[in-house]
């Protein structure tokens, strides 16, 4: 049988409103399969608000030295989702979201319309680096295996006829986890997924390959940049049994200064907020039904027009700006100056007190342009396959 032709533009399954196979999710999940569970899942959950990572990816890249307590005091500033702000801990990761906006919008819709799909998928490419040796604790990370739950019913052989790479992904045998050897410092695994898996399966469904700016490679499949001390700010907790993604209250409290209310085990359930998508639609139909929003492209969205300045990404993002708008309401207190009238009256001259009403002119004061509007570079970059050798950090 013939590969499918690979899916562009209309043709996707999520522009069709239809479930991704696992061809297409182990596409998606490939570049980030591999990096320790809770990053992986502040990951998904951040990438359900693509804007809003393109603003944090600026604004990580404007200020490299805020880190720690002072991180924690900046993004208290800021109006983005809360799984958003925590990524400003690992600014190599936004960098990427930053580079790969259509994959950032894709990632986020597939986990949102089919989150035991992905997880699935997340599994089955740890078990294919795994098996390819690949896989393994090292200095950086702990690989461990958990057994997993017997699936509810045997999983058969394709049917006759249709193409493997549009069923969906198959449960695990067991749970593949990887941590952090230091809970608070982590180090992002770079690695080109057409090696790291083994041969790919997919054809048609290639992911792509991604290394941060400077990065010299070396002869190790997976390699390291420098490490990132993240404190609270990864609160995302993935649940391998079914649960997908939760919270970690204590992390999550502790970062973003809030009272959350935890539950069983110290955990809440994480919750998509459609108001932090701005005006970013779903290609998926299935979410445009669930959420709303417009069938508009992202890619014409962002990519389509320069963005030089933050005011191109803040016209979508700080929508709460428009409320000063409202202080027109107070122009109305010129009818005031009717009281003018009375001077013709000059036995009650006591009704000039009145003019102090003027002093509501200043009101005007408030229609000056606001901060965020002050130019900005980009600092997306794309980047190529690079030729093998060198040495890795």
């Amino acid at each position: 049988m013939q590969p499918p032709p690979s899916p562009t533009g209309d043709q996707t399954g999520q522009q069709a409103g239809q479930r991704l196979g696992q061809g297409e999710l182990e596409k998606l999940l490939a570049p980030v399969a591999l990096y320790p569970d809770d990053l992986v899942a502040q990951i998904l959950t951040a990438s359900t608000y693509p804007i809003e990572v393109v603003e944090a990816a600026r604004w990580a890249s404007e200020h490299p030295d805020v880190h720690g307590d002072a991180l924690q005091d900046a993004m208290q500033q800021q109006s983005w989702d809360p799984s958003v702000k925590g990524l400003t801990a690992v600014p190599q990761v936004l960098t990427m979201m930053n580079d790969k906006l259509d994959w950032t919008q894709q990632l986020g819709e597939a986990f949102l319309a089919q989150p035991d799909d992905v997880s699935n998928a997340i599994q089955q490419l740890r078990a294919k680096a795994s098996a390819t040796g690949n896989l393994r604790s090292s200095k950086e990370i702990k690989v461990s295996s958990v057994a997993a739950p017997p699936p509810p019913a045997p999983v058969g052989p394709p049917p006759p006829g249709v193409d493997p790479a549009m069923l969906p992904p198959p449960p695990p045998d067991d749970y593949i986890t990887i941590e952090p050897t230091d809970p608070g410092m982590y180090y992002v695994p770079i690695y080109d997924p057409g090696m790291v898996y083994g041969p790919w399966a997919w054809p048609a469904y290639a992911p792509f390959y991604w290394y941060p700016p400077g990065y010299v490679l070396g002869a190790a499949v997976i390699g390291f940049g420098v490490g990132f001390f993240v404190g609270s700010a990864l609160w995302a907790h993935y649940n391998w049994h079914g649960g997908g993604v939760s919270i970690n209250v204590f992390r999550y409290n502790q970062f973003n200064r809030t009272n959350l209310v935890a539950g069983r085990g110290g955990f809440a359930n994480w919750q998509f907020n459609a108001a932090h998508r701005g005006t970013v639609g779903f290609q998926n139909a299935a979410l445009r039904q669930q959420f709303g929003g417009p069938n508009n492209n992202f890619h014409g969205a962002l990519q389509g027009r320069p963005l030089t300045t933050n005011a191109n990404v803040n016209a979508n993002i700080n929508r709460n700006v428009n409320v000063d708008r409202n202080v027109n309401v107070n122009r109305n207190v010129n009818v005031d100056r009717t009281v003018n009238v009375d001077r013709n009256v000059n036995v009650n001259r006591d009704v000039n007190v009145n003019r102090n009403v003027n002093v509501n002119r200043n009101v005007n004061t408030n229609f000056k342009p606001s901060g965020n509007f002050k130019p900005a570079g980009s600092v997306a970059h794309n980047v190529g396959r690079p030729a093998p050798g060198g040495k890795h950090h």
